[in-house]
């Protein structure tokens, strides 16, 4: 049976936070015991632990237990796609999807609506030239250029030369 929480990572955010288990415990009001065991996976922190030692690292209670979720590896599913001057992969996880896509100078791909919910979508152009139009608004990009923008905006891209560069829609802004 595998654990569905692993609060282990209090010792990843004490540190980023750059303070020592002690200083943790002070703050949260604890002993250094009780974080000891926490760190180590030997205790299961109570529903007030929890709220004491999110507020340490400025969290929500639920915020705290959602980064402790056991990881999970997943396995994106992938398909490979081609229309006139695009051709690439879509993989995608549930909340998260990507496509890698190489384009043709000269296309012009518009947003498909059916296809965004209420996420938000990077652009990372991984070689050549295009314009993103989103909102009205066009944007020149280029190698090593990124843009991030609500995906159910109006928006469509302008292949300027051959391309490679990845969509990337994970949850809301």
């Amino acid at each position: 049976m595998s654990k569905k929480f692993d609060f282990s990572i209090l010792r990843n955010l004490r540190k980023k936070l750059g303070i020592t288990a002690e200083q943790l415990a002070e703050r949260a009001g604890l002993t250094r015991a009780t974080v000891a065991k926490i760190e180590g996976g030997k205790a299961n922190p109570t529903m007030g632990t929890i709220e004491a030692l999110a507020g340490v690292f400025q969290l929500t209670p639920s915020e705290l237990v959602r980064v402790a979720e056991a990881t999970r590896f997943e396995k994106g599913k992938t398909k490979s796609f081609k229309t006139k001057g695009f051709s690439g992969k879509h993989i995608w996880f549930p909340q998260f999807e990507v496509y890698f896509i190489k384009a043709k100078a000269g296309v012009r791909k518009e947003s498909i609506p059916e296809l965004h919910e209420n996420t938000a979508e990077v652009c990372l152009v991984l070689s050549g030239k295009l314009n993103l139009t989103v909102g009205g608004q066009t944007h020149k990009l280029g190698a090593g250029m990124a843009a991030r923008f609500k995906a159910m905006q109006d928006h469509w891209l302008d292949i300027i030369e051959d391309s490679e560069f990845l969509l990337i829609h994970h949850s809301a802004v």
